[in-house]
């Protein structure tokens, strides 16, 4: 297994600099705030599009200021998070605070995801599905940590029927990072298997199957975002993101000398699991919202990666810019909700 790498630490004008952190942070607040003083999302929907545990956790959010607290710190917490999983894999090589701006900034300025979503729970085992992933990096002997991965994916699934769609992008992620053998995918079924022998188990002791009819209902529930009530404006934010991510794809792949083996893994792997993020939100309209936000995961590393290179005043104009973008689409967004 290689070395993790370490910092390069240059002086230079960065994005991630106290102001421009604190002037993010107060543009997110003020956002929810918004978002907060309109009810926008509240009271927090559930049906049978949404899996039972998480129609169980949304009956308790009956009171506004308590779920907009609860969302809002979820997502705090999961932005650090994904901070963490940077800083423990180095894949921005330099210290930086953009994975959590970039997460934090981009489901803040999303009035579709206030006050909370079930990704809002969900994200966490995702990220702990891509902490055990990540650090099996060319460790075909990592069988515990391929168990963990699955049963984090399938406890995900709990508050996110869909979830389990990601299953074959970590398989695909196996392969790319040097992890996939016989034993390694035996392992992933093995978690697979354990997961759902508790499901079954409790199903058999409630005397009641519901949480499987639920979610073969959730992932049957196929309904294309660019077809029936969904307009332009709920899918044309999501599409400029896509492109974003191709536009990535290409300046990343232009900077091939300057990355290290393991790094240009880790940046292939993020790629196929955006791309398949944003296909999943577009085949599922009632996980819009919560797809997207899981498209943002790879969308923050990797414009991270980007905007942390020697550019100085480039980024900044492209991070406003973004910034501005951002902003025009929540407008538009509340104008339509309201």
């Amino acid at each position: 297994m290689q070395g993790v790498g370490t910092y390069k630490s240059k002086k230079r004008l960065s994005i991630s600099a106290l102001p421009n952190f604190i002037f993010t942070l107060l543009i997110c607040v003020a956002c929810w705030y918004l978002g907060y003083s309109y009810w926008v999302g509240f009271p927090v929907s559930k049906g049978s599009e949404t899996s039972l545990l998480w129609n169980g956790v949304s009956s308790l959010l009956t009171d506004k200021d308590y779920t907009y607290f609860t969302g809002f710190i979820l997502l705090f917490f999961a932005a650090g998070l994904l901070q963490r999983f940077n800083f423990r894999f180095v894949i921005v090589q330099v210290k930086t605070s953009l994975p959590f701006l970039f997460f934090f900034l981009l489901n803040s300025l999303n009035p579709d995801f206030y006050p909370i979503r079930p990704i809002s729970i969900a994200i966490f085992l995702i990220l702990f599905a891509l902490f055990e992933l990540f650090s099996s990096y060319q460790n075909p002997d990592a069988l515990g940590r391929m168990f963990n991965m699955m049963f984090y994916l399938c406890a995900g699934s709990l508050f996110m029927a869909n979830i389990l769609w990601l299953i074959p992008v970590f398989w695909i992620g196996m392969y790319q990072l040097r992890i996939w053998n016989v034993r390694t995918f035996s392992a992933t079924l093995l978690g697979l298997f354990t997961f759902f022998l508790f499901v079954t188990g409790w199903s058999i002791w409630k005397h009641d199957p519901a949480v499987f009819i639920n979610m073969a209902h959730c992932l049957s529930d196929f309904r294309i975002v660019f077809i029936g009530e969904s307009g332009l404006i709920d899918w044309l934010k999501p599409l400029c993101f896509f492109l974003f991510l191709i536009a990535l794809l290409f300046f990343v792949s232009s900077q091939e000398t300057e990355k290290s083996i393991r790094t240009r893994h880790f940046l292939s792997f993020l790629f196929v699991f955006g791309f398949v993020s944003f296909m999943l939100s577009l085949l599922y309209a009632s996980t819009f919202v919560d797809f997207e936000c899981v498209f943002y995961l790879s969308i923050s590393l990797l414009a991270s990666y980007s905007f942390s290179g020697k550019y100085g005043i480039v980024s900044f104009v492209l991070y406003y810019l973004l910034v501005i973008l951002l902003i025009i689409f929540l407008l538009f967004r509340l104008w339509n909700i309201l």
